[in-house]
């Protein structure tokens, strides 16, 4: 079988991307698959060989790569889109059996290739992006659709939930190469390889070393216990990271590492770190189980791993909740605003208190902010996370808050108009006020006075 793979990025890195793809390429090799590598090449790019990718990642398959001059390479929808149409166009297309890709745009636009194709990700798409569902299910039902191929059963039950049939998804878990964890060590054998002490506990983390993979966290374990020797293996740079690791006595930095470099250090471990990061929830919403625990699971040691890894364990954990209780403090002072309006108006008439739509929004927009700033604090207490990490969720609440609120008070001034048609089709006329201007009448006597106060601020009408 001919495989056909065209890729996103230009330059070869040691992103998890790239280390994913050579790594997929190789093995289809290994298991009889001709694999092609099709990649873009700007102007600015240097000319890469399929060996420079085999010894970087220390992957054995004979994959070809093919450079392509383009001026579309990255991962954000425009330069991708451009490139994939590129891609299904290529001279090398027509003479492949399978058309294979890891590029998000191919869940709406894999149809364009002429061959039949597959897709490959981890993340749970239909759920990430309600708005392309119509566009997954139709490239799944494509003449040429093979299947999506996904890395959990977690990010598969999201297709299948839109419809997308079970024989076209494909779980396929990521692992480890076995030949790489040899020769296996025992831990003195390891630490007396690597010059480490022999009677004294050590943790390890294997990674990219820089602020947004969670490793302050890791330097804060450090200071709580001087007697763990800490290695933190990845090191690229003279970074923030690199600067408070040096301050610490019980912290070691070491340079990144060549896969065939990294089991010593594994077996020499009594506990392998993956640390707490926000990252991919800022970035995508959503958490990925890192490449490096298959490596971990392979060395047989202990895993000191995060507990809040769904989701919405990380955001109660981390109290990084401001959209969703945005919206949900958003429902409830609209659902109070708009029946008491609602009711109001439309039993009384237009000739009574009105308050201005300013004042209004930002009556609305104080009720959100403190019940989000409420929910934030008991979250973090609850969840024994820092509350000085507040004063940077606090500030981006506050934006989310007035947005919402804004449009929660334009809803209540739609909804009023419309208790004005249905009054006037229902009773008597009156005046109508300003249009600068919301009337709000006078309520039930069952209406809490507190409705009065959130929405007229304190200026109610009589009861």
């Amino acid at each position: 079988m001919r495989l056909i793979y065209p890729v996103l990025w230009s330059r070869p890195g040691r992103q998890a991307d790239r280390e994913q793809t050579v790594n997929t390429a190789a093995a289809l090799v290994r298991a009889g698959a001709e694999v092609t590598l099709l990649m873009p090449r700007g102007q600015d790019d240097r000319p890469v060989a399929a060996d420079d990718l085999r010894a970087l990642f220390d992957v054995s398959g004979d994959f070809r790569l093919l450079q392509r001059p383009s001026r579309w390479a990255g991962e954000h929808v425009v330069p991708s889109t451009l490139w994939l149409r590129q891609a299904v166009h290529d001279p090398e297309v027509a003479h492949s059996d399978v058309f294979y890709t890891r590029m998000p745009v191919a869940f709406a636009l894999g149809r364009q290739s002429p061959i039949p194709f597959t897709i490959e990700h981890y993340r749970p798409w239909p759920d990430r992006i309600p708005a392309i569902r119509p566009l997954i299910r139709r490239t799944a039902c494509g003449r040429h659709c093979l299947g999506f191929i996904l890395h959990s059963r977690f990010a598969a039950d999201s297709f299948a939930r839109i419809g997308v049939p079970e024989a076209k998804l494909l779980v396929a878990h990521n692992g480890a190469e076995p030949g790489r964890m040899l020769p296996r060590l025992d831990k003195a054998q390891a630490r007396a390889a690597l010059g480490l002490p022999q009677d004294r506990p050590i943790a390890v983390y294997s990674g990219r070393v820089n602020a947004r993979k969670g490793l302050d966290q890791i330097l804060a374990l450090a200071r709580l216990r001087p007697e763990t020797l800490f290695l933190l293996v990845g090191s690229e740079g003279e970074g923030d990271i690199e600067r408070d690791a040096a301050a610490l006595a019980n912290v070691r930095l070491f340079r990144w590492q060549s896969p065939a470099a990294l089991p010593p250090f594994f077996y020499a471990a009594d506990a392998l770190l993956i640390p707490p990061s926000i990252a991919p929830l800022e970035r995508f919403g959503d958490c990925v189980l890192p490449m490096k625990t298959f490596a971990y699971l392979a060395a047989g040691r202990p895993i000191l791993a995060p507990v809040a890894q769904t989701r919405s364990q990380l955001l109660a954990s981390t109290g990084h909740a401001y959209l969703p209780v945005a919206l949900h403090a958003g429902l409830v002072s609209a659902m109070i605003g708009l029946a008491a309006a609602f009711l109001g108006r439309l039993g009384r008439g237009r000739g009574a208190s009105e308050m201005a739509f300013r004042g209004l929004a930002s009556r609305v927009v104080s009720f959100q902010f403190l019940a989000f700033a409420a929910i934030e604090v008991a979250e973090r207490i609850a969840a024994h996370a820092p509350l000085q990490d507040l004063t940077h969720v606090l500030p981006v609440g506050a934006v989310a808050q007035l947005g919402v609120g804004v449009l929660v008070a334009t809803v209540i001034k739609l909804v009023l108009r419309a208790a004005d048609a249905a009054a006037e089709i229902l009773g008597p006329t009156s005046l109508t006020p300003p249009r600068s201007a919301l009337v709000l009448l006078s309520l039930r006597a069952g209406v809490p006075a507190f409705t009065d106060r959130l929405l007229l601020g304190g200026r109610g009408p009589p009861r």
